[in-house]
């Protein structure tokens, strides 16, 4: 079950206080904008491993900003097979493809214990007819996640597509201020190879195949990339990328 009390208000930290604010949704508002965001925002306790922010049909109202931790978002198909629509670091947000339906098409669930701040979407609807800026970043923000589907959709050999993953990592760790050669990879490795519509035994055999050809090292979540260069052409990234 989806917890029914975990968002909560006021926000325990403001976003002008917040490490994430230059990546999540305050970008490019100045204080007094910031100031007026800060209303709506609202601060979650602890979810557990495993604990769902909501599920799949449930009505939409918020959106979501991981605070902290990450976070899944799975759908269930026609037969009753999960697939992992994507993974949400801190500063990323969740919920957006529920805007249009007006229901929750996915369910949003904790990997570790982590947090989330929660958008009352109406709230934030008619903040952002006063607030340009906002507005701008709020169409940023889906447009991305557009971008992101695309680049799903495209037909990649099982070696892209991990290889790729990596890498979408290493950036995204990179800017939240991380390392971009060593990621603390939460996921297990089914929840990839279901992310990556490959086999679990697949994913398993080119991790161990790319550490043996030095491309990288892993010891359980602790991922080492060795060499970046040689992983970006693997993935099909132009020098330099």
């Amino acid at each position: 079950m989806a917890s029914q009390n975990q968002v909560v208000s006021p926000s325990f930290l403001k976003c002008s206080q917040c490490a994430l604010g230059k990546l999540c949704l305050p970008v490019g508002l100045d204080a007094k904008d910031m100031a007026e965001l800060e209303t709506i925002i609202e601060s979650s306790s602890p979810y557990k491993d495993n604990e769902s922010v909501y599920l799949s049909e449930q009505p939409f109202d918020r959106i979501f900003a991981v605070k902290s931790g990450v976070f899944k978002t799975v759908v269930i198909d026609a037969n009753g097979n999960e697939h992992i629509v994507g993974f949400h670091l801190p500063g990323e947000l969740f919920g957006l493809d529920a805007i249009y339906p007006q229901k929750y098409i996915s369910s949003a669930v904790a990997l570790g214990t982590s947090s989330v701040c929660g958008i009352n979407y109406n709230e934030l609807e008619s903040l952002a007819t006063k607030l340009p800026s906002l507005q701008r970043q709020l169409f940023s923000l889906m447009s991305k996640e557009v971008h992101t589907s695309q680049a799903l959709a495209v037909e990649h050999s099982a070696d892209q597509k991990l290889a790729g993953f990596i890498l979408t990592l290493s950036t995204r760790y990179k800017q939240r201020g991380y390392s971009d050669t060593r990621i603390n990879l939460i996921m297990p490795r089914r929840d990839i190879a279901n992310h990556l519509n490959m086999a679990a035994e697949t994913v398993s055999r080119l991790f161990k195949r790319f550490q043996n050809d030095g491309l990288l090292e892993i010891k359980r979540t602790d991922l080492s990339i060795i060499n970046m260069e040689a992983l970006k052409q693997l993935a099909g990234c132009a020098s330099g990328q």
